[in-house]
């Protein structure tokens, strides 16, 4: 894409200085709607929005941004983004009333920069018999702003208007004849009162001055202004101190009333504004070069949240709470939590019971956990039992090979279940490092454990465990095992040895012992499901020497294991 016949070099740093000079843009035109022409805080953030459109004319000159619904994009690259404010977002206001590109020149910072500004402010804050947004950009005639904009009925887009030295004209870029415009009837930009200042004199002074039109807008817009949570301008008024003021006990003040409102907010419920305060302090503390006391406490905001105590009365209050909130709420809120947040998370899931809450808090939960995978395996040796299995629940939602070294030390433990979750972990894993750890449930001494043991050999096809498992079906404890664990062990066992069980298992199902008895009728019916799984010649041929036994049972195994590998 090219601009005035010149190619216009797309790379990082022209992204970012793009991106730094539409985000200061935006956050002056928020400052002229919050304070008064004689606020610090206003002339600071216009004086930030020139500089850093200053550094974009390095990049592109003149820059040609392109506007959407919800964002603006150069170059085809989105370079402003402001999904969250809706129609209050500066995209918003530009869009609609029909602008689609913006054309700014150097020298915009100098000249037409607070002009703009006030326009947009007066396009925000007009009535709707009031001119729109277009119609001011052309009765101000900025000298460094050209604009293409489509008509309300979509119809098609109109040409590029520009400034011109002449106030009251406007021309086509195109070259089209110059058009006549009214001279602007109200003051120019910068000039007379302030943008949004009430005056007396502008209103009529007889009893009844408003007609029922003008009556029901101002009810909408009082109805609108008090259902507004005024609560999110003020904590943007409080980032606006900390990023714009240089003095660094004005930005101390400032964090220490946003760490206070933290707290209200969390008592109250209010989530939302948590978690919007937790992200401004980190997109803060990663764009702001302050002073090392500035840039602690704006660490400190989400560590002051994900303190044990804290975390805990916030679950606390979640798992009480009438009203769940939805599952991005709770993601965004707690991805800016630390490690230390950890542990009353896994203790609250290792006792909590199923619910929308539950599942919300489990998915952010193991969003975290992912990020802090080193925590979340030193939580599995915890004393408490709770958090030992809300960190079971993670670790095999993540499947990480880090959980792999506690995962085997809980294997040594003497809470079977724990010692059966675990083998479900691993199983989950399945590094080789994991599957190593699950051959030690062959020789355990609880059953489950085992029946565990060989079913996630079974299933992940663990080959390296086959000399353990010959020696299970070796051993003579087997005899008196329960009928699920035969199965299990012969299962895993037929799976994976091939022809070199087939002799084993032949042994099992038809040979006879000293005084012609066979093996019990429930360890040869074993047998033949294993060599059924086997599925090969030699394995089928062992199959038929049985298939004439008189055993009922056995007889009924070896007719399915022969269909089985038919």
């Amino acid at each position: 894409m090219t601009t005035t016949g010149h190619e216009v070099a797309v790379s990082p740093p022209a992204v970012a200085a793009i991106e730094d000079a539409l985000r200061a843009f935006a956050k002056a035109l928020r400052a002229i709607q919050l304070y008064l022409p004689n606020n610090p805080t206003r002339a600071t953030a216009i004086e930030q929005a020139r500089t850093a459109f200053g550094k974009v004319w390095r990049v592109a000159s003149p820059l040609e941004i392109q506007i959407k619904e919800a964002s603006f994009a150069w170059e085809e690259r989105t370079v402003y983004l402001d999904a969250e404010r809706g129609t209050d977002g500066l995209p918003w206001l530009l869009y609609r009333d029909g602008l689609r590109s913006l054309q700014l020149h150097s020298g915009f910072e100098s000249t037409d920069l607070e002009a703009l500004l006030a326009i947009l402010h007066k396009a925000r804050t007009a009535l709707p018999d009031d001119d729109d947004l277009v119609t001011l950009l052309w009765v101000a005639d900025l000298a460094t702003v050209e604009y293409r904009h489509v008509e309300h009925d979509a119809v098609g887009d109109m040409p590029v208007m520009a400034g011109t030295d002449r106030p009251g004209v406007a021309v086509f870029a195109a070259g089209v004849a110059p058009l006549a415009v009214p001279s602007a009837e109200s003051a120019a930009p910068g000039e007379g009162p302030p943008p949004g200042m009430v005056r007396v004199e502008d209103f009529d002074t007889t009893l009844y001055f408003l007609d029922t039109r003008e009556a029901t807008y101002l009810q909408d817009e009082l109805k609108r202004e008090y259902a507004e949570d005024h609560r999110k301008l003020v904590l943007a008024s409080l980032f606006d101190v900390i990023e714009g003021q240089a003095a660094v006990e004005s930005q101390l003040e400032a964090l220490r009333t946003v760490d206070q409102l933290l707290i209200e907010f969390l008592t109250l419920g209010e989530y939302e504004l948590v978690a919007l305060a937790l992200r401004e302090a980190s997109t803060a503390s990663r764009r702001l070069a302050a002073e090392e006391r500035v840039m602690t406490a704006l660490r400190d905001l989400p560590a002051r949240l994900s303190e044990p105590a804290v975390m805990s009365q916030l679950l606390q209050a979640l798992d009480e709470s009438a009203r769940t909130p939805v599952a991005s709420l709770l993601e965004g809120l707690f991805v800016e939590l630390r490690p230390s947040a950890l542990e009353p998370l896994v203790a609250w899931l290792g006792v909590a019971t199923s619910s929308p809450a539950r599942a919300s808090i489990e998915r952010a939960s193991a969003r975290l956990a992912g990020a802090h995978t080193t925590e979340l395996a030193q939580l599995l040796e915890h004393e408490n039992e709770f958090v030992v299995r809300g960190a079971l629940r993670l670790a095999a939602q993540l499947a990480t090979p880090a959980a792999v070294p506690g995962l085997a030390r809980l294997l040594r433990g003497r809470d079977s279940k724990l010692r059966v979750e675990a083998l479900s972990v691993l199983g989950e894993i399945a590094s080789p490092a994991a599957l190593q750890a699950v051959e030690r449930g062959i020789e355990d001494s609880d059953r489950d454990v085992r029946v565990a043991a060989f079913r996630v050999i079974a299933t992940r096809l663990h080959t390296a465990a086959l000399p353990r498992l010959l020696d299970a079906v070796r051993r003579k404890e087997l005899r008196s095992a329960d009928l699920s664990e035969k199965m299990a062990l012969f299962e895993a066992f037929g799976s994976m040895c091939g022809d070199a069980g087939v002799p084993e298992l032949d042994a099992l199902l038809n040979a006879r012992g000293l005084l012609g008895a066979r093996e019990p009728a429930e360890l040869r019916a074993c047998a033949a499901r294993a060599l059924g799984m086997v599925a090969t010649p030699k394995a089928s041929a062992a199959l038929q020497r049985a298939a004439d036994t008189k055993d009922v049972v056995v007889r009924s195994a070896v007719a399915r294991a022969m269909r089985g590998s038919a």
